[in-house]
């Protein structure tokens, strides 16, 4: 059995790109608190809210640091086993293809790295694994062990965009990750309508 984890390096390049995004969501989220602070009803409650916000955010960091310490890939007898956040396991026969890109970007703070993804037969993308995480040699040491064990390799060494990849098969990457944009403006949207709810609802109880 090979077991691959990541290196110092790339724990340290994950734990970084993730606190950074949990420092843009907080603003946000304490920003939403502002109009009922200023209301004066329900401070405590508000206060409370921001605490435990503050709280969640300090602990992050050594659930992150947690989580990328434990991250590996088992693999050697066809069977794999990847645990990131969760454990998922599957075996060559549930692979139908693996593909390799050489060069791709995720948008915003991600790299452009390389990447290794596995789509299985029932039609669902079974694991995806990014060069920010695993190093290029790891991910090939997955691919040919695939590959060797007769599951088709398709590699794509010219620089390629998640939208040309999904439109090349959609099982590579779904909807959301290819359109970042669009994503993160509806996401947006939606928390601003929800912070119009909360004003509307502040007014309605001072009235």
């Amino acid at each position: 059995m090979i077991e691959l984890r990541m290196t110092e390096d790339a724990q340290r390049r994950v734990v970084r790109a993730n606190m950074t995004t949990v420092a843009t969501l907080v603003p946000v989220l304490l920003a939403a608190q502002v109009p009922l602070l200023l209301s004066g009803r329900n401070v405590v409650l508000t206060l409370a809210f921001v605490a435990l916000t503050l709280v969640l955010v300090a602990a992050s960091y050594p659930w992150v640091r947690h989580v990328v310490r434990n991250a590996r890939v088992v693999l050697g007898d066809g069977t794999y086993t990847v645990r990131w956040m969760r454990t998922r396991r599957f075996t060559v026969a549930d692979v139908e293809r693996v593909v390799t890109i050489d060069q791709m970007s995720l948008g915003g703070i991600a790299l452009t790295t390389y990447h290794l993804v596995a789509v299985g037969r029932t039609g669902r993308r079974l694991v995806h694994l990014v060069g920010q995480a695993w190093d290029r040699d790891q991910l090939t040491t997955i691919a040919l062990d695939l590959a060797h064990r007769g599951v088709p390799l398709t590699p794509v060494h010219v620089p390629i965009t998640p939208v040309q990849l999904r439109a090349y098969d959609p099982r590579l990457v779904p909807w959301w990750q290819a359109h970042r944009v669009a994503f993160a403006l509806l996401v947006g949207a939606g928390t601003l309508v929800l912070g119009l709810i909360a004003v509307v609802v502040t007014v309605i109880v001072l009235l």
